[in-house]
């Protein structure tokens, strides 16, 4: 792949894909590059032995994570505003705008930078011009190359107030992607910001799941979904044993590992059911139980300027985010009978097709929901047809946990918020 693949969240299909069911701590190990939270890892787990792990196609999402964790080097560049540009140019071949930060004079660690010319990647030109309230305007100069001078009168209206107003200036860190002779600024932050990503929460996770396995004996584990990039994770997780929901087709316990490393964002686990209909295992629906009736947990979140103790400690806690699908069942809206389920159609579609609808232009989805290619849904097992179909359809990161979020809160609670 090119280096800006990488950027870019993929969904992965492992049923057919060749692979190993185990793996080795050892190897998990190695993807964790801060020596201090690896040793904290060893100590609180033992680990100081090579152990086998073993889960359903783990060799193939090891290799995955590897590939997309170790393409690039992280450089943490700590510089004063003062010494940031940016400037805009345009691809020779597609026109297509680029957005390019020089930064003078920084710091990783010991090391000294006199210059990194980085392209701006993710949302690294909002967070740059954000304080400034620039961001708007800044990105509107991308859409008329004639403006791109305006970009210039910017900076230097900036190096002059901070030249007048040395106190303001702010040393920020500047998160850089590097690969051969290519730079990319991911993200700009506070120096409090750690090293949590892709890797980290891959690593966690399966080091718990390895242990609820050790003290549940006979209990296995599926890798059900995993969406990735370099600087995101939705990876979903399912017991092996399944419950069956009536008629209608069956629920498995599961936890879902989300981990989106830029900017001011977060990491996390939820609780998760992963429900499929009898005839169509390959399509699933995956329902995130928000209310905490029954006392049950749903999701332990954190930011990336917790401590590494911190850090271990929301993963800690996974084997409680196990919902009991037998005790939670009977309160599900779509199982108790709903006395329309064209109803709870239209609660999806609605959020689906308003003009200011996230999915607004994912015609597919638009398409699966609307009236005139659904018609009247009847029956119960039309609806879940239709809401299974939904998670094949490609879209954004985010886009895809807020689809699963609206369809979850629908059948559940016939609710159409997220």
């Amino acid at each position: 792949m090119e280096n800006k693949d990488y950027f870019k969240a993929q969904r992965y299909l492992l049923e057919n894909m060749k692979s190993d069911d185990f793996i080795y701590t050892k190897d998990l190990l190695d993807l964790i590059s801060n020596d201090a939270l690896k040793e904290l890892i060893v100590n609180k787990y033992g680990l100081d032995k090579n152990y086998k792990i073993e889960i359903l196609k783990i060799g193939y999402l090891y290799n995955l994570i590897k590939q997309y964790s170790k393409r690039f080097n992280l450089i943490r560049l700590e510089a004063k505003e003062s010494e940031v540009t940016c400037g805009l140019k345009f691809d020779n071949k597609t026109q297509k705008p680029i957005y390019v930060f020089n930064i003078k004079n920084g710091n990783d660690q010991e090391v000294f930078y006199d210059s990194i010319e980085a392209e701006a990647i993710y949302e690294s030109i909002s967070l740059f011009y954000n304080d400034k309230s620039l961001s708007q305007y800044v990105k509107s100069l991308s859409k008329q190359p004639a403006k791109k001078r305006l970009l210039n009168d910017i900076n230097d209206s900036w190096l002059k107030y901070y030249e007048n107003n040395p106190d303001s200036v702010k040393t920020k860190l500047f998160r850089i992607l590097n690969h051969q002779d290519n730079f990319y600024l991911k993200s700009i932050n506070s120096s409090s910001y750690k090293e949590y990503g892709v890797a980290e929460s891959f690593v966690m996770a399966i080091i718990e799941l390895n242990k609820f396995q050790n003290l549940n004996p006979g209990t296995e584990f599926i890798i059900s979904s995993v969406s990735i990039s370099e600087s995101k994770l939705d990876l979903i997780i399912s017991q092996k044993k399944s419950i069956a929901l009536g008629e209608l087709g069956f629920l498995r316990s599961s936890i879902s590992i989300r981990n989106e490393d830029q900017g001011n964002t977060s990491f996390g686990v939820y609780s998760t059911l992963e429900f499929y209909p009898k005839s169509m295992e390959t399509n699933k629906i995956y329902l995130y139980p928000n209310k905490d009736d029954n006392e049950i947990k749903n999701s332990i979140r954190s930011t990336h300027t917790v401590s590494h103790e911190n850090f271990l400690a929301v993963f800690s806690n996974i084997s409680t985010l196990f919902n009991l699908g037998e005790e939670m069942k009977n309160d599900f809206k779509f199982y108790k009978g709903s006395s329309s389920y064209d109803e709870l159609k239209s609660k999806i579609e609605y959020k689906i097709m308003t003009s200011n609808s996230p999915f607004k232009d994912i015609t597919k989805l638009k398409d699966l929901f609307s009236r005139r290619k659904t018609g009247h849904i009847e029956n119960l097992e039309t609806l879940l047809r239709i809401c299974a179909e939904s998670d094949s359809i490609e879209m954004e990161y985010d886009l895809k946990f807020k689809l699963r979020y609206l369809i979850s809160n629908v059948l559940l609670y016939n609710s159409n918020n997220y």
